[in-house]
């Protein structure tokens, strides 16, 4: 009895500390709104749960999907115990709030929230039952979100086969769940910047790959997302003028895939290879956790790509020109002017 205490005094301490390094947990996962019968689902809802103390803490939702100008609000002081086998349960409890709607400030009176955090599978399940404003029904919102970890290590970025970057840090954030019987990654791919490139300083804007499923020959968890109707956004600067700057798809002819690595349960490597639009150069990053031991990935392109690349001639936008073309162009992975 004294070692199953003990043991349970130290989870709780270390959720604390936790709580104080590293401020609010983020979690993802399909949710559910239902007014009387009416059930309005969403496929990804993301929530914050902040720590206090080893007992209480601050759950925000998120704006209502389906449900006209609800905006998101804050639970403050939930209450939670530490039950067996590291499952945090929060006990059905009654709770109030308040939220600004339009410059109003509308009450939101709670009946009932009730879940548990379960920190095997990192999974936080919540049923929320509450009435907002003068809303004559009362609307229960049930969620079952994963947890969102948030890694930052180095980048190393090769463009065209043959020109090579990096930036030192660079968060990604990555989500691991399970749907039925099938455990699934979702990647959100953060914005980063690169300096001094073949065609200048560059700016690579975020989007989120989803349903990562494991690939056993590949060795990890992998989707081709090339036709997933993805957007990001691409800026290029230039001796201070802007290039390019505008939001692109994926070539779907190309390579356009990802591939993350675990090891144990730390993230160990993942490996973006795209292509944008109608741009002439294929691109691999290989973000290493560094935190997780591993110090070296390799990858390989197509068989011929930097030869290509090498003597190819491109315009400083990115398009490929013939050898008569004149002005700043790219050649042999230098600028020069014709």
């Amino acid at each position: 009895m004294k070692k199953t205490f003990t043991l349970i005094l130290l989870s709780l301490m270390a959720m604390g500390s936790m709580a104080q390094n590293h401020g609010a947990m983020l979690f993802a996962g399909a949710s559910t709104m239902k007014v009387s019968t009416t059930e309005i689902p969403n496929a990804c809802d993301t929530i914050s749960f902040l720590m206090n103390s080893a007992s209480t803490g601050d759950i925000t939702l998120p704006a209502m999907q389906g449900m006209g100008t609800m905006p998101s609000f804050t639970i403050e002081g939930v209450t939670f115990s530490m039950g067996e086998n590291h499952v945090v349960s929060f006990p059905e409890q009654t709770f109030s709030s308040t939220v600004s709607a339009d410059g109003v400030e509308k009450s939101i009176t709670g009946s009932s929230l009730s879940g548990t955090y379960n920190m095997a599978d990192n999974s936080l399940s919540l049923s929320i039952t509450f009435q907002y404003g003068s809303m004559p029904l009362p609307m229960t919102y049930v969620i079952k979100a994963y947890y969102i970890k948030a890694i930052t290590s180095s980048i190393d970025v090769v463009v065209g086969g043959s020109f090579s970057y990096s930036n030192e840090s660079v968060t990604y954030k990555v989500r691991k769940y399970t749907e039925g019987d099938v455990t699934k990654v979702d990647v959100e791919v953060p914005t980063f910047s690169l300096q001094e490139t073949v065609m200048g300083n560059l700016v690579l804007g975020t989007y989120i790959v989803k349903g990562l499923t494991y690939d056993e020959e590949k060795g990890g968890f992998y989707r081709d997302y090339k036709d997933d109707g993805l957007t990001f956004h691409f800026s290029a600067e230039q001796n201070g003028v802007t290039t390019m700057d505008d939001d692109y798809t994926f070539n779907s002819e190309k390579d356009n895939n990802i591939l993350v690595k675990y090891s144990g349960s730390s993230v160990e490597s993942i490996v973006n290879t795209f292509q944008m639009g109608a741009m002439p150069f294929g691109i691999v990053s290989t973000f290493r956790n560094t935190s997780s031991g591993i110090r070296e990935i390799s990858t390989s392109e197509s068989e011929g790509t930097s030869t290509t690349a090498a003597k190819a001639v491109y315009s400083i936008s990115g398009q490929r020109v013939g050898s008569e073309a004149k002005g700043l162009l790219i050649e042999n992975g230098r600028i020069v002017i014709k």
